[in-house]
């Protein structure tokens, strides 16, 4: 999951990217032509409770600005750490409590994906791969 106290980068296409798996995503989905925006705490951001007393706020790495799955909108998080702080508690509450208005889609590394808790996303991808499944995902929406 990006953090953002760091300011990231521009990409080819414009989009700022604030990880390396958030850039492939970008380069597939541009490819792909489908629309897409980065999240920005301006822009789009949630506050989520991550325990008691304990709030947290979530910034989406990347919104499908034109598709949506059964009428929900589509988040698409890269997740490169398990470990506390990475990311995966604010994913959880965020996913319990936005539930019918966001699907939400994980990319991770298949080595981390064993221990990624099913109710922190929607659809779960390898990073290994991604496109294939994403691409099938696409087309069926």
């Amino acid at each position: 999951m990006s953090h953002f106290h760091q300011p990231g980068w521009a990409m080819p296409n414009g989009h700022i990217v604030r990880s390396h798996i958030e850039a492939a995503v970008c380069e597939y989905l541009s490819a792909a032509v489908e629309p897409h925006v980065h999240g920005t705490q301006k822009a789009i951001s949630f506050e989520v409770s991550i325990g008691p007393h304990q709030q947290a706020l979530f910034i989406p790495s990347i919104i499908l600005t034109h598709s949506l799955k059964d009428g929900a909108a589509i988040l698409v998080e890269p997740i490169d750490s398990i470990h506390p702080g990475g990311g995966l508690r604010r994913l959880q509450h965020f996913r319990h409590k936005h539930r019918p208005d966001y699907f939400l889609i994980l990319i991770a590394r298949r080595v981390l994906q064993h221990d990624i808790p099913e109710d922190a996303y929607d659809l779960l991808l390898p990073l290994e791969g991604f496109t294939g499944p994403l691409d099938d995902f696409l087309r069926e929406l």
